[in-house]
């Protein structure tokens, strides 16, 4: 039209093409600024246009990746799309369609174990995504702290920490000697006292501690103190 004998496109982040009708592939669902420039020899003009993709799809979910014996855990669905079918794996034999399932139950063990979480959506023109996650199921999440550690580096009871404390909230622990000196504290549960002070390894003795916590699920304010052998 109007002898128009130059095309040039700029394809976002694509490039530019120099074709009459040229093709672009775009690997990501955000909206693209195309613009083109052409010429007959004499003339120029531009034009502007924004494309948005209605056919992104993108599955994806939220889980408590660390659950407690007898919490039930919660999915958030984050999927992206014009989705018309959901389909849940929830790892123990059980399924669902909703878009938001509701809370499952894990059945309690006397051991840690992983369950795999899969969710598959399918769009209104028949395309699919998958999305993976994991549940931890705890063997349990009842806090207390050992009575006896033996911190000689055998992987077993080597040492002083309250144990489980996965839903204490602002937590200090300190361990004290029998004269009253504090040797350690941490506010990091999992950071753990191996029974040594400036590196030096300490003798067969009872240390008393200190436990202060907040309670996540009830917000009640704990305090425990306590004594605990360290045994060469």
């Amino acid at each position: 039209k109007n002898g128009i004998n130059s095309w040039l496109w700029n394809l976002d982040y694509t490039g530019t093409n120099s074709q009459q009708n040229p093709v672009a592939i775009f690997k990501t669902f955000d909206p693209k600024k195309i613009v083109l420039a052409v010429s007959n020899g004499f003339c120029t003009d531009t034009s502007t246009q924004i494309i948005s993709f209605s056919n992104q799809l993108d599955a994806a979910f939220e889980v408590t990746n660390l659950l407690c014996p007898e919490d039930p855990a919660v999915f958030i669905n984050n999927s992206i799309g014009n989705i018309v079918s959901y389909s849940w794996d929830f790892g123990n034999g059980i399924a669902s369609n909703f878009q938001t399932p509701l809370p499952e139950n894990y059945p309690i063990l006397l051991a840690e174990k992983i369950y795999n979480i899969r969710l598959v959506v399918k769009n209104n023109i028949g395309c699919f995504d998958t999305a993976f996650n994991n549940i931890k199921v705890l063997k349990s999440c009842y806090i207390a702290v050992p009575t006896a550690f033996t911190p000689n580096g055998d992987g077993l009871n080597d040492f002083l920490y309250p144990v489980n404390a996965y839903k204490a909230d602002n937590l200090e622990f300190k361990v004290y000697n029998r004269v009253g000196q504090l040797v350690f504290e941490t506010k990091d549960w999992t950071v753990k006292w191996d029974g040594k002070i400036k590196s030096e390894p300490q003798d067969s003795g009872i240390f008393v501690w200190t436990l202060k916590y907040t309670n996540r699920d009830t917000g009640k304010k704990v305090f425990q103190k306590g004594s605990t052998a360290l045994i060469r």
